[in-house]
């Protein structure tokens, strides 16, 4: 099951997308509106373990703090993929500065808040050059896009690219504690990210303008407020039924 983003908080980042939901966003432009507009009906209770456990990894408990046996589970795998990440980077040894839980913004239009960010610099052809490191922590058990397909890791790479616009690339890891692999990874150059922070930002002005189109599908209407009352989602439900009655009149 996937987390439902109730730890970033309103006041914080006001009625602006969230990179969390830029995913949902490019499949559904509706998105945005429709959970400002309908309140949640659904559980809270695993988004609540998930935020949890990410506070355990923003204020670093250590293990023998954590009493929950998953909890501590979950910790304990995402430090180390977190240190296999770092290691492969050649972090372990380098001078750098680490930022957990840090909000950063694309101007007034839309944020990010980062499970982990880390930057550095170091000489490449005689030159010093800035290197940033987004690590993304999943701790419950749903399914998740690997790094090189994750939206959110891209949009989070875009908004550390623009905040640091010295940065010449950006490295990304998806941290999924209960999968195999636990993690998974992607680098992203400056140029480019620059380009998909145009093609976020020209979503993000349809999905806060007027009428936004609205697009039924899986990932993008599990976790929105609106599905009971979505046209889209009705007709979406039509046409399965109509297809699975055909399937059954007509079977091959």
């Amino acid at each position: 099951m996937g987390n439902k983003d109730l730890s970033e908080s309103p006041e914080e980042r006001g009625d602006a997308p969230s990179a969390s939901k830029i995913s949902a966003i490019a499949k559904c432009r509706g998105f945005h509106q429709a959970n400002q507009i309908f309140p949640w009906y659904g559980e809270r209770d695993a988004a609540n373990e998930g935020t949890i456990r990410h506070k355990h990894e923003e204020d670093q408990t250590p293990l023998d703090e954590i009493l929950d046996p998953d909890q501590r589970f979950c910790a304990d795998r995402c430090r180390k993929a977190l240190t296999w990440c770092r290691d492969d980077l050649g972090l372990l040894e380098n001078q750098t500065k680490i930022d957990r839980e840090v909000r950063l913004w694309w101007d007034d239009k839309w944020s990010g808040q980062l499970d982990y960010l880390e930057t550095w610099s170091k000489l490449v052809d005689g030159k010093l050059t800035e290197f940033a490191f987004v690590a993304d922590y999943k701790t419950l058990r749903g399914d998740h896009d690997p790094a090189p397909d994750n939206i959110q890791l891209l949009a989070q790479a875009v908004l550390v690219q623009k905040n640091y616009p010295n940065v010449h690339e950006v490295f990304v890891a998806l941290i999924e504690p209960f999968q195999d692999p636990i993690y998974t990874t992607a680098s992203y150059s400056a140029d480019h990210l620059r380009g998909r922070g145009d093609w976020i930002c020209g979503m993000v002005d349809e999905a806060t303008g007027d009428n936004p189109s609205r697009t039924a599908g899986p990932s993008q209407c599990k976790w929105c407020s609106a599905v009971p009352f979505c046209p889209e989602v009705r007709n979406k439900i039509m046409e399965i039924l109509y297809t699975t009655k055909l399937m059954r009149t007509f079977p091959h």
